[in-house]
């Protein structure tokens, strides 16, 4: 609302007529009349006057933008006006900006260049610290399981930070600078004209710079590509949103696994806490993300209050985890089942075996009658069998000139490993001997010395 519509609203609120708005302010009836349609400004002086007059902030008078932020809190969020706040406020900064004085600019743009940098340095320590938490606590996880929690805790961060900065930001750039200096449209003047500090607010250190500002001078061309941008924000919102979505259904399954564990100990107890802390909290960002795509109300006390309650389960569930992992006991590939089997690989002229090249002297056994190759091999665990997958590489288009790599491997059963990490778990023990993928180790190869030497002269033209 402009300001002759608001001062035409507050004299009939309080049931004045312009004559006796005039006397009061000692002006004539036409100079009221003038203010009330658009064609006309009170100078600073009498600013003061209607303001101490009707009782309301020099803010609230002049500054168009608060009966928009009231109105947006009162109804769904439309975001043509919000955006036309936004772009009101950039107005104001660049207004603002080239009011100040040369050494005050310099000023400004070391302050939110400090400000942008505590943001960041603050989330990359925060992010390291709670990501190093969760990273230590769910390294017994087979791999598949620990990337899906790290990339939903690094996700969730992410997103959490972005939403934090720019609103810290935003208040920081308000507080310093935006509630100092006040833009009035005044369609009498114009060229934007910088008046002097109001002096009658320096006494109460509320000191504001009123900047008057000719309608035709404002960033018009802003709002010519609000509707783009608008459209591009909720495209983006949608993309954060449906990743976060996913790890929304991931982390339910993982609250359905630990609630089934609940009462195994008090480690699981503990679990559950810091995932139903995560999903309150995921579930936060999307209410957020929705909201802002549908323009629907947000209820900033509410989002505070959960967000708040989120963390606190994940603070106690870590902290009850950690506590439980005090008790627990480690076991390495000392103390695993160990099975002896032996591969054979068939040789050919392309063929290179994977990492041959650093096995020590020491395990390679030359017989020169052998014409394949063979591997005694140790398995930790379960035994699973050995198997060894073979991938080309062709160095020319007509695969004239191409090798065949050889990639030894244990084919893990995934659902016997999660087995076999909860159940030590429940017994307070967790395996250090790399996770719970059974492992290998190389005892022998047989091999003649013509096929090494190939195999190896084959891996140095296959690197250059």
């Amino acid at each position: 609302m402009n300001f002759c519509d608001k001062l035409q609203k507050i004299r009939k609120e309080n049931n004045i007529t312009q004559e006796q708005l005039a006397d009061k302010l000692n002006v004539s009836r036409q100079a009221v009349s003038k203010w009330e349609s658009g064609t006309a400004y009170p100078d600073t002086e009498k600013l003061i006057q209607i303001s101490k007059l009707f009782k309301v902030s020099l803010d609230e008078l002049i500054n168009d933008n608060v009966d928009m932020i009231k109105t947006i809190n009162k109804k769904k969020i439309n975001f043509m006006e919000t955006f036309d706040m936004v772009f009101e406020s950039i107005r104001k900064v660049f207004s603002m900006f080239f009011a100040m004085k040369f050494w005050e600019k310099i000023k400004f743009l070391l302050e939110m260049a400090f400000v942008i940098l505590a943001i960041y340095l603050a989330s990359a320590l925060i992010n390291s610290v709670i990501l190093g938490i969760v990273r230590r606590i769910f390294a017994f996880l087979p791999y598949k399981a620990y990337n899906v929690i790290d990339y939903i805790m690094y996700t969730v961060l992410y997103v959490a930070w972005i939403i934090i900065g720019i609103l810290f930001f935003i208040r920081i750039l308000k507080v310093r600078y935006l509630d100092y200096y006040v833009i009035v449209k005044d369609d009498t003047i114009d060229k934007p004209v910088v008046e002097e500090p109001i002096k009658e607010l320096k006494e109460n250190r509320d000191t504001k710079v009123v900047i008057r500002d000719p309608k035709d001078s404002s960033l018009s061309f802003f709002k010519g590509i609000a509707k783009v941008i608008v459209f591009l924000f909720k495209c983006m919102c949608v993309i954060i949103l449906a990743p976060i979505v996913i790890a929304f259904i991931a982390l339910f399954m993982l609250l359905a696994i630990s609630l089934a564990y609940l009462f195994s100990g008090i480690f699981f107890n503990g679990i559950t806490l810091g995932i139903l802390g995560t999903i309150i909290f995921t579930y936060l960002i999307i209410k957020f993300l929705y909201n802002v795509i549908f323009n629907q109300k947000i209820n900033y006390s509410k989002m505070f209050i959960v967000f708040i309650t989120s963390i606190a389960l994940i603070g106690i569930g870590i902290g009850v985890s950690f506590t439980a992992l005090n008790s627990f006991t480690t076991y390495d590939e000392n103390t695993l089942e160990k099975h002896d089997t032996s591969i054979e690989i068939p040789m050919n002229d392309r063929l290179i075996i994977d990492d041959l090249i650093n096995i020590s002297d020491d395990k390679i056994v030359i017989d020169n009658d052998l014409s394949n190759i063979k591997f005694d091999i140790t398995t930790y665990g379960k035994g699973n069998p050995i198997y060894h997958s073979h991938i080309v590489y062709n160095q020319s288009d007509d695969g004239s000139d191409s090798f065949e790599m050889v990639y030894i491997y244990i084919d893990n059963d995934e659902l016997e490993i999660f087995k076999q990490m909860v159940e030590d778990l429940k017994n307070k023990k967790i395996n250090t001997y790399e996770g719970y993928n059974n492992a290998y180790e190389i005892n022998k190869i047989y091999i003649s010395r013509n096929n090494l030497e190939k195999i190896k002269e084959n891996y140095h033209k296959l690197e250059d």
